[in-house]
């Protein structure tokens, strides 16, 4: 196998969207370290990748998806006319003709990440537990129990899922773009699911699922929201109150110090320490180029140790 076995989870397009350095190399993150948490400036290249992660083996053979990942979805995308929009800053123009590109964005940045094949690990287990809430058909426990019993099946379909391009329902599904007053965070798992109102035209394939959006910050002033399901391909483009934009930025940090897969924030140092305070992190040492947190409950669940 001779393809690269660093494997960026995050597209290195996406996140030079939010460089803090004229050659846009450099970002400045918040990385859980065990209990910790260090925000400092880190290079692009050196965050948001796994060793051979999006690899399975075909027999003894090992296959990775990673190049035709960049050929067929990030590539395309990156070269687009909706991406060089928000690039050069012009979120404002971004219209109906927008809407493939940008709903393609956010489904598959949401589908390729290691958040994203812990959660289905999950649900495969919740699957074969007669005591779980979650409600599954007997279909649905028959697939888990394969996914359970060959796990290279299992990362076969994460793998494929990677490489969807998402073409089958933006033409239908609710896209808003909501351009924000102050710099929004995102992170290593881009694309978080946020509480939405009910509405019948939604799409909730999975039992128990509670209305819900799913929310992309493309740049330090853009979401992106879409809404799955039978809207008519109705599109929105507006301002975003301040109010909502703090509210995103406090969810990015939640979600940061709840979740292990989610690596890095990538965020400023504005409402930082309130925010993570809230987490619930203790800010430990503060100086212009590092903050040290340190999370307040030693018995929390935190990430599995330093990676990129």
């Amino acid at each position: 196998m001779d393809d690269p076995r660093d494997h960026h989870v995050v597209p290195q397009f996406f996140l030079r969207n939010f460089a803090i350095d004229e050659a846009h190399t450099k970002v400045t993150t918040l990385a859980k370290e065990g209990a910790v948490a260090v925000w400092m400036e880190r290079s692009i290249k050196s965050i948001g990748y796994e060793r051979d992660f999006y690899v399975h083996m075909q027999g003894n053979r090992p296959i990775s998806v990673e190049t035709d990942i960049n050929r067929t979805v990030e590539t395309p995308i990156s070269r687009s006319d909706t991406w060089a929009k928000i690039v050069a800053g012009r979120s404002a123009d971004l219209d109906q003709t927008d809407r493939p590109i940008l709903y393609s964005l956010v489904r598959h940045l949401e589908a390729r990440t290691p958040h994203y094949l812990q959660t289905s690990a999950e649900l495969a287990a919740m699957a074969a537990d007669a005591s779980s809430e979650m409600e599954f058909t007997q279909d649905e426990r028959e697939m888990y129990a394969t996914l359970r019993a060959n796990p290279e099946v299992a990362k076969l379909m994460f793998n494929a899922m990677a490489l969807r391009s998402f073409a089958d329902d933006y033409d239908r599904s609710l896209i808003q773009v909501a351009r924000s007053p102050i710099p929004l965070r995102t992170s290593t798992t881009p694309v978080l699911p946020a509480p939405a109102p009910a509405h019948a035209a939604m799409h909730l394939p999975l039992p128990g699922m509670v209305p819900f959006q799913r929310v992309l910050a493309v740049d330090p002033h853009t979401l992106i929201q879409v809404v799955v399901g039978d809207f008519d391909g109705a599109f929105v483009n507006g301002e975003m109150p301040i109010e909502l934009a703090h509210g995103f930025n406090r969810n990015v940090a939640g979600q940061f110090a709840h979740f292990p897969k989610v690596r890095h924030m990538i965020c400023g140092r504005d409402r930082l320490v309130e925010d993570m305070t809230w987490a619930p992190f203790e800010l430990a040492a503060d100086t212009p180029a590092k903050m040290i947190f340190k999370r307040r409950s030693a018995q929390a669940t935190v990430s599995e140790g330093p990676k990129a």
